[in-house]
């Protein structure tokens, strides 16, 4: 099960980037009284002036064919899947205990085995738990708000902008500012064009290509008093009422950054979009959940999340200006910034604040990506581990099995693919199997939350980041020392 071993915070948790987008632009709202996810999805264009074009909205998908029969079939079918999970899980747990023999034999494989089944199935069991409850001074707190959007080359800007400046919170309490990145496109002229019909936008314009993490910086040096900083990546659009559920969560004093929750906006593009939508609904609604038991994410992702000013100005400097062996640290910004807030604040994930962002559609782009969060993680994990022991010894333990694990995890898979076929003579079927297994427990878990057709797609994620993705870890920390972005 080596192939799923490592931190998905190293996969999915760190900056989502701000050079990609999507050629259309798409603003994704739900409808809250529908639980078909897929099918109350509404897909609304704007024009260039930001105004939508009301022909253009697609209704939700929906059969009209469908009879009184479909609810049963779905309580029939979710009721299967549940009894599938459950006979996986049980079957994955006796595959252990008989397992207990190899501890004579081969002692170093074999509690690596237990680990790894026990951290990922305890993360299931402790997201089980978290249940925010808002704070009866959540309904009435409405501090004042800014919205960062950092963006560089990016096409969906102005969709961006739009459901930025459409949010369902006090205008007088709120304000938008966009900071472009010096982009070498027309990314500027399109915020302008937003601008023109939105005066209450906040436009900078760099005057050179900084990173993401300077044009941050820049955000929150032209927002002189707002309480709360929320940051959105260009190419990630937000529903109106999230930044309202997202700012609930800080009226506990105690709260310096929340994460909100995102899903995959271009998941329908191809195979390697599916995956990821799946992959990223699991990082987020289960790991997150399992870290914020604890109040302790350890990365407030840069696609959707809020931060307290009286949490983030004490520490601004030292994180625009971050350096790791002498380098500039280009990448990370958002994991960075949560761990400059961890020692001493809480931190939070929002399941119901609500966003969407353009994922990589290309293997050379998605590679890329995978490769700069894995850097990122190397780095602010080990800073992390010098205060993690301080925090509740569930969530140490599952932060340094999850910093340990993950670099055992390729020496695993040699031994499997290589090791015991060529010199042992024995065939990876039990590896393969407890792989398949888990990739099962992760498929059926994504179905039961989210009614999406092509769901069984995401499965392919385990064997591909057994086969493919693993590898990165060595070469990530190999040239750890690179801090090129790689898909600007």
């Amino acid at each position: 099960m080596s192939g799923i071993a490592s931190s998905d915070e190293s996969v999915f948790g760190a900056d989502n980037g701000i050079a990609r987008g999507v050629q259309s632009g798409v603003v994704v709202t739900l409808d809250e009284d529908s639980e078909l996810r897929r099918e109350s999805r509404e897909l609304r264009r704007y024009d260039a002036f930001g105004n939508p074009i009301l022909n253009a909205i697609s209704q939700p998908n929906v059969d009209p064919r469908k009879s009184d029969a479909e609810p049963e079939r779905e309580h029939v079918l979710r009721g299967a899947l549940i009894a599938l999970l459950l006979v996986v899980v049980v079957a994955i747990c006796l595959v252990k205990v008989v397992s207990l023999d190899n501890l004579r034999k081969e002692p170093v494989w074999a509690v690596y085995s237990l680990l790894v089944t026990a951290f990922i199935l305890s993360r299931f069991g402790l997201a089980f738990f978290y249940r925010p409850r808002p704070t009866a001074e959540s309904a009435t707190y409405c501090p004042s708000v800014a919205i960062i959007v950092p963006a560089f080359n990016e096409p969906a800007i102005a969709e961006t902008l739009n459901a930025c400046l459409s949010v369902d919170y006090p205008t007088e309490r709120i304000r938008v500012v966009v900071v472009d990145d010096k982009s070498t496109d027309d990314t500027l002229a399109r915020i302008r064009a937003v601008a023109a019909v939105h005066p209450e936008l906040t436009v900078v314009a760099s005057e050179a290509n900084g990173g993401k993490r300077h044009a941050m910086a820049a955000g929150i040096a032209a927002d002189a008093d707002s309480e709360i900083f929320v940051f959105i990546d260009s190419d990630s659009q937000v529903q109106p009422d999230a930044v309202r559920k997202l700012i609930a969560y800080f009226a506990d004093p105690a709260v310096g950054a929340v994460a909100g929750h995102t899903d995959v906006s271009n998941q329908d593009t191809n195979l390697l979009t599916r995956m990821q939508a799946m992959q990223y609904y699991i990082a987020f609604r289960v790991h997150k959940s399992a870290e914020a038991l604890f109040s302790s994410v350890t990365c407030c992702s840069g696609c959707f999340s809020g931060y307290r000013r009286a949490a983030v100005d004490p520490v601004l400097h030292s994180w625009a200006h971050q350096k790791f062996f002498g380098q500039p640290s280009t990448f990370g910004d958002d994991r960075s910034l949560t761990n400059y807030l961890l020692p001493n604040w809480r931190v939070l994930y929002a399941p119901d604040a609500q966003a969407y962002t353009a994922v990589p559609d290309r293997m050379q782009q998605f590679l890329r990506q995978q490769l700069r969060w894995k850097k990122s993680w190397l780095r602010e994990s080990a800073r992390a581990a010098k205060v993690m022991w301080r925090k509740h010894p569930v969530m140490a333990l599952m932060f340094y099995l999850g910093f340990i694990l993950p670099f055992m995890a390729p020496q695993i898979v040699l031994r499997a693919f290589v090791v015991q076929p060529r010199f042992l003579g024995e065939l990876p079927f039990w590896y393969l199997g407890g792989v398949a297994a888990m990739a099962i427990v992760y498929g059926i878990y994504y179905r039961l939350h989210q009614r999406e057709r092509d769901w069984y797609k995401g499965i392919f994620f385990t064997m591909f980041y057994t086969l493919l993705l693993v590898w990165q870890l060595p070469y990530a920390l190999l040239t750890i020392r690179d801090s090129k972005w790689g898909t600007r």
